[in-house]
């Protein structure tokens, strides 16, 4: 069973700022200035990520001992071999040569019976959790919430005792146990906006754990804890969920875990180059020439291992776009790392909220890191929920929700055919990192119709029909009337999209081709009756929990093609099929080839084939298989 692996909550205090970069969780800051927005001032709080201070990023935790996995059940797994599982996932993170953090477990220590305490700066690793806490684990932090300084003696989580001390007096400017109390003290000094100041990571205590992968819904507690350590670095989630055509896992940094599937567990625990790439970004080797940021043995410089893509997302009427997820393809088809547009603000009215407005949509920019010296091909697509929503990923892309920018066609970098209206979105011009042009890789939005039976609602992945099958056909009926309405003029069929997935997180979603055909449903049997194949795509496509867009061969031929047909014959409707051959089932016993059902709409437009037999009608709802349309009138 898939869950989501965390609440990534965090929890702003304590009120220019760090940069914010496209993969860092953030936090609404103190307003630094105002706006009138019509007629009304506001204040502009800047979306800031956050991060530990070079002086803190040798992060000491505790584990509270007074819970244990597994406690609920009356089996807890011991507290010795819980946290030596746990520096097993933080190892894999501290032996990143390109980024400087560091995180162990330090300590055991009885901290009470209760759920984890925000700000006490005591970072906790705890299997207590609150009654209703309803995820696998999270890795709240407490952030500053604007640029701060701190002076020795000050007490900043207000409990009577000092939080900060002063470096001369102590002979050290880094972050540690001063006064042997128990919780961590601050060097004197400035930090910024966004600066973690505390954070713990808690397991539910009414989850059953174990210590190695196995087909049953226990969660893994390595694979969960080194994903929710990534929150701990300051990563928000990736969305990256299958990283080739042959390897159907996902990156740690992923949102959900297939805890049924040991494969995907085992996946999860390994650290991806995304993982590794944007943990260096935030925190490079070699950004300092002395401490925990200057070069030492075993290190390598960021700038030596990796290079940066930097463009901006726009629509086509310049519109800047938040939360577009831009991913990386190297040549060997593995999707290698991945970011998300924009830079924005929130609006504050004193004592009523805060507000979204289009003006809080600063930048539409992005930075992908990729490694140094090679060639990529980019493609985007939007935070509309599958197979992540914007809410699972940062502030940044909630605005961007808000403002309606979630809702766009998947689409692949065009070079210097990237507009708003591409017949052949698929086209991937590729980008060398560390050459010139690698600095400014635009997107713009194209702009596409919809032909469809389907409101969009996913009220099932798939169908049960398809256990133990080997070879498969969807078939979905456009009306041909229909068709020509939405063809006409300049308009012309673009791409075939299927919702697709698998029940096996391990494995990839397999389809082999695209058919777009012309034929009819007889009146007398229901059967469908396949007249002529107008186009067939040959090539492995499919997205775990996503729409794959399946790009026609000729878009205008196809269309023309279309026309004629329809036109010449009103009996016949256009037909989009999909289809998969030599499947083998996972852990589920289902084959990783499911069409996701919209439930709601009236059936009589599906059909599905099973191991070769004749296309049988779907006996409730309709596929969520469309065809893309553009239009290339101004």
């Amino acid at each position: 069973m898939k869950y989501l692996l965390s609440t990534t909550a965090v929890l702003a205090a304590l009120g220019a700022s760090h940069a914010q970069t496209g993969r860092q969780l953030d936090i609404i800051a103190v307003p630094t200035e105002t706006q009138v927005i019509d007629g009304t001032e506001f204040g502009v709080a800047p979306i800031v990520g956050i991060f530990w201070d070079e002086r803190c990023a040798s992060v000491e935790y505790t584990y509270n001992t007074a819970g244990a996995p597994n406690a609920a059940f009356g089996a807890p797994i011991s507290a010795d071999e819980t946290v030596a599982i746990i520096q097993t996932g933080l190892d894999r993170w501290n032996a990143n040569p390109a980024s400087f953090i560091e995180l162990n477990v330090t300590e055991q220590r009885d901290l009470g019976d209760r759920p984890r305490v925000a700000g006490d700066f005591i970072n906790e690793v705890t299997f207590v959790t609150a009654p209703g806490f309803g995820a696998l684990a999270s890795s709240p932090s407490t952030s500053l919430s604007a640029d701060s300084t701190f002076n020795a003696g000050d007490d900043l989580d207000l409990d009577g005792d000092s939080d900060v001390f002063d470096p001369a007096a102590e002979g050290r400017n880094t972050c540690f146990d001063a006064d042997g109390d128990g919780d961590i003290e601050f060097p004197a000094g400035d930090y910024k906006a966004g600066t973690i100041l505390d954070n713990d990571v808690q397991f539910s205590s009414t989850v059953l754990w174990e210590t190695e992968p196995t087909a049953s819904t226990a969660a893994d507690i390595d694979a969960v804890s080194t994903h929710e350590f990534g929150h701990s670095h300051g990563l928000n989630h990736a969305l990256i969920n299958q990283i080739s055509d042959e390897d159907g896992t996902s990156s740690t940094m992923f949102p959900f875990i297939d805890t049924g599937d040991p494969q995907a567990e085992l996946a999860t625990r390994e650290l991806h180059t995304d993982d590794l790439a944007v943990s260096a970004f935030i925190y490079p080797e070699g950004s300092s020439r002395r401490g925990i940021a200057a070069i030492q043995r075993g290190d390598k410089r960021f700038n030596r291992v990796y290079d940066v893509i930097r463009g901006e997302v726009t629509d086509g009427e310049g519109t800047n776009i938040l939360g577009a997820a831009i991913t990386a393809t190297n040549r060997e088809g593995r999707r290698s790392n991945m970011t998300y547009s924009g830079r924005s603000a929130a609006f504050e009215l004193p004592g009523v909220g805060l507000f979204a407005f289009p003006e809080g949509a600063l930048s539409g920019e992005y930075e992908l890191v990729v490694a140094r010296r090679q060639a990529f091909a980019l493609d985007m697509q939007a935070l509309d929920g599958d197979p992540a929503a914007a809410g699972n990923i940062s502030t940044n892309a909630i605005i961007g929700d808000i403002l309606g920018q979630t809702n766009f066609p998947e689409e692949g970098w065009s070079s210097f055919f990237e507009d708003d209206r591409e017949l052949r979105p698929d086209l991937d011009g590729v980008v060398y990192s560390s050459g010139y042009f690698s600095q400014k890789v635009d997107f713009v939005l194209n702009e596409e119709g919809l032909i469809s039976n389907n409101d969009g609602t996913v009220n099932f992945i798939g169908t049960g029909a398809i256990f133990g099958a080997t070879s498969l056909g969807y078939a979905e009926v456009f009306d041909g009337e229909a068709v020509l309405a939405a063809l006409d003029g300049s308009t012309a069929l673009v791409s075939g999209n299927i919702r697709t997935g698998t029940l096996d997180a391990s494995l990839p979603v397999q389809f082999d081709r695209l058919r777009l055909s012309v034929g009819r449903v007889n009146e007398e049997t229901g059967a469908l009756e396949v007249v002529k194949d107008l186009q067939t795509v040959r090539k492995s496509f499919g997205q775990d929990s996503d729409t794959a867009p399946v790009v026609f061969n000729s878009t205008l031929f196809a269309t023309w093609q279309a026309k004629f047909l329809l036109q010449a014959d009103p009996t016949l409707d256009l037909i989009l099929i999909a289809e998969a051959d030599n499947l083998v089932a996972g852990p589920s016993g289902f084959p990783p080839a499911f069409v996701a059902i919209d439930n709601e709409t009236a059936p009589g437009s599906s059909f599905l084939s099973v191991d070769g037999a004749d296309y049988a009608p779907l006996g409730s709802g309709v596929w969520l298989m469309d065809i893309a349309t553009v239009s290339a009138a101004e």
